[in-house]
């Protein structure tokens, strides 16, 4: 077990180096120039950008030479700020990219999570009984119900139960996070937490409990035709010991293979959930970044995604050990 986390762990290194050369030469080589970009926008508002200024900028992102060499330099440069852990300093927030992302991740984070403890508490449980009710009015109720979900766009779905639960009933708050109007503390500033996030949450849930509900009944269906299966059941053994000890065990193998993506998912934010609902979420901010060229914020964000994707799927390699007995990690 020990060696393969090393060897994982190696290969992880080579995968984000990988991973951070494409990104810094992707954003290096794009044709706008952002830092002009920036001081067009200082100079609308009325300021005054000297020569020396606007070199400084330039030499303090590391985008002063556009040359093979300078980028090259630049890149070592911003490699180096990474294994100190330090993401830059974002054009449009002046706070390190970091700092932002730590502040952001919050609700993005309790959002997502909430999301997907509903998403598995509800999906597992439709799929099995789709599975063991093949071709059933009951199989076929929750294929079509999960099947409409998925094919909604989130921001169409959104603004409907924004509508309906919202707008024309009042029951929830439209959007944001707080009331501002009203001044909560302890208790009360939970429930407008809770009462602001309900409508992002059930959004978010209904569009993702499709994908996961077909792949846990297609699962099902391949296992529950196993002979091993028959084999249990030839034994006299009750049907729901045969289905949720010795099936739905087997299920969770492609299941584990699915959370490979949960870690980054959890923190990366649901940005057009969020641009729907007008949550301060890091979502929202990482959209905003890529509208405003903000080049620290989105290389920053995109190698925290990446490092996030690298340990979601160690954690699934070392889940499999714990679901199935046959795999033997060496």
């Amino acid at each position: 077990m020990f060696k393969y986390i090393v060897k994982r762990l190696a290969l992880a290194v080579l995968i984000l180096l990988g991973v951070s050369m494409i990104i810094y030469f992707l954003i290096r080589l794009m044709p706008v120039d952002f830092i002009q970009s920036k001081i067009d926008a200082i100079s609308r508002g009325g300021a005054t950008v000297d020569e020396n200024m606007v070199q400084a900028m330039y030499e303090m992102y590391g985008l002063g030479d556009d040359s093979f060499g300078g980028i090259l330099k630049g890149y070592v440069n911003w490699l180096g700020a990474l294994c100190k852990f330090d993401l830059g300093t974002s054009f449009v927030y002046s706070r390190p990219v970091a700092d932002i992302i730590v502040e952001k991740m919050g609700v993005s984070f309790a959002v997502a999570f909430i999301a997907t403890v509903f998403e598995f508490l509800i999906a597992i449980p439709l799929g099995i009984t789709a599975a063991t009710h093949q071709y059933s009015l009951r199989d076929y109720v929750v294929t079509v119900l999960v099947m409409v979900g998925i094919s909604l766009p989130s921001f169409f779905f959104g603004n409907i139960l924004k509508d309906l639960l919202a707008l024309k009933t009042g029951w929830f708050p439209p959007s944001g996070l707080i009331d501002s109007s009203v001044t909560n503390t302890g208790i009360n500033l939970l429930l407008d937490y809770v009462q602001h996030m309900v409508i992002p949450i059930l959004t978010i849930v209904i569009l993702s409990i499709g994908a996961r509900m077909r792949m846990t009944r297609t699962n099902m269906l391949e296992v529950l035709n196993s002979d091993y299966i028959r084999t249990a059941r030839a034994k006299g053994l009750k049907e729901r010991v045969v289905i949720n000890k010795h099936a739905f065990r087997n299920t969770l193998i492609p299941l584990v293979t699915s959370m490979a993506g949960l870690l980054p998912t959890l923190f990366s934010g649901a940005i057009i959930t969020e641009q729907v609902f007008d949550l301060p979420g890091i979502g929202n901010v990482a959209l905003d970044a890529m509208n405003r060229g903000d080049i620290p914020f989105i290389m920053g964000y995109n190698m925290f995604l990446a490092l996030l994707s690298v340990i979601g799927v160690l954690l699934a390699d070392l889940m499999y050990a714990v679901v199935d007995p046959r795999v033997k990690l060496e």
